[in-house]
């Protein structure tokens, strides 16, 4: 029940920023798996989502780039999941996309995608919002599985790939 409840909460966060953020610029989403072989390649949509096929178990890398100059001199926020995981980035700099990307690790179950919403501005703006992630962010620590060093919450790998 407890994931039921932690898995509707993500998705309706995910509706309502991608409402609030309806015209940020589209982005290019790749995923490696941890040997570093490509397990999807496309982009994030008009609302900023983006979401892979379900995936094999391991952990992943996902990168953000993009060539568009509309990016440059504003704040995004990225956030990705799959099942229980959830990795959130705030407030990173446009032009980082426009360089070598942004990319972030996510643990990928069993069974599991990986979604992600990419949105302008800083991700949490009231005290409600805030409350809101710091939760979310929670329960997704909660369910952290061992052998998985990375922080869930307020994580931001930024790596480069060869």
């Amino acid at each position: 029940m407890k994931t039921l409840f932690s898995a509707v909460g993500l998705g309706l966060f995910l509706i309502v920023a991608a409402a609030a953020n309806a015209g940020t610029p589209p982005v290019n989403v790749t995923v490696f798996d941890a040997s570093g072989k490509l397990a999807f390649k496309g982009a994030t949509k008009n609302d900023g989502g983006f979401a892979t096929e379900k995936l094999q178990p391991g952990n992943y890398v996902v990168q953000f780039s993009s060539k568009n100059a509309a990016l440059k001199g504003s704040q995004y926020s990225i956030i990705i999941a799959s099942g229980q995981k959830k990795v959130v980035a705030n407030s990173v700099a446009g032009d980082k996309f426009l360089g070598g990307g942004v990319a972030m690790k996510v643990q990928v179950g069993a069974g599991s995608d990986i979604i992600g919403h990419l949105s302008a501005g800083p991700l949490a703006t009231s005290a409600t919002q805030k409350d809101s992630v710091r939760n979310m962010q929670d329960r997704a620590q909660d369910q952290h599985q061992e052998g998985f060093h990375s922080s869930l919450s307020n994580t931001q790998d930024k790596m480069t790939r060869p």
